[in-house]
């Protein structure tokens, strides 16, 4: 679910997908470099995404 709403985000923005995973990335992990972005997303799972998203728009 979490990866076709990033596309179709991505896609309706007029973005490469890595546009749009990379800052996404940055955000999860603090980090460049990280497992797939949605491996990531899984991982932490919703809350803790949302959270970390968050975090970073304050």
């Amino acid at each position: 679910a979490a990866e076709a709403a990033i596309r179709e985000f991505a896609q309706a923005g007029g973005h490469k997908l890595g546009a749009v995973a990379q800052p996404l990335r940055a955000a999860l992990t603090g980090r460049s470099t990280s497992p797939g972005v949605f491996d990531v997303l899984a991982v932490l799972g919703r809350e803790e995404s949302l959270a970390r998203i968050a975090d970073q728009i304050d």
